[in-house]
């Protein structure tokens, strides 16, 4: 009844024929597989995405309506971002490519999301 036993093709007979021919790959020193190298440096773990919700972005798109608006980072998905423009009597929330905006430490300006012209302008000035 070769095959037949739901398990290895030949059952233990051919699973020890199998491992004979196809035996597992040796461990070295450092304790990792054959064929996977290591530079004897622990893993480190993933540095953080640019933007994450709550964090203040500043549009440097030169093509955009809104280069130089700064606003809050509502939503992070598929490579857009959904950014909340406030100023004055209107809100909106407009989505732009991550690579259309960087990052800002300041938070955004408290009258027109636009001011921010205004600060480098006077930065400039000074």
């Amino acid at each position: 009844m070769m095959g037949l036993t739901g398990g290895f093709p030949g059952g233990e007979k051919g699973l020890q024929k199998f491992i004979e021919e196809n035996p597992p790959p040796k461990k070295t020193d450092s304790g990792a597989l054959a064929g996977i190298t290591t530079a004897g440096k622990k893993p480190r773990a993933p540095e953080l995405p640019l933007l994450m919700p709550g964090m203040i972005a500043l549009v440097k798109n030169t093509n955009s309506p809104y280069y130089m608006y700064c606003g809050i980072v509502q939503r992070i998905t598929d490579g857009k971002a959904g950014v909340l423009l406030e100023g004055g009597v209107w809100d909106r929330l407009i989505t732009f490519r991550l690579e259309e905006l960087e990052r800002r430490e300041k938070g955004p300006p408290g009258k027109n999301p636009r001011s921010v012209v205004l600060e480098t302008m006077a930065q400039k000035d000074s």
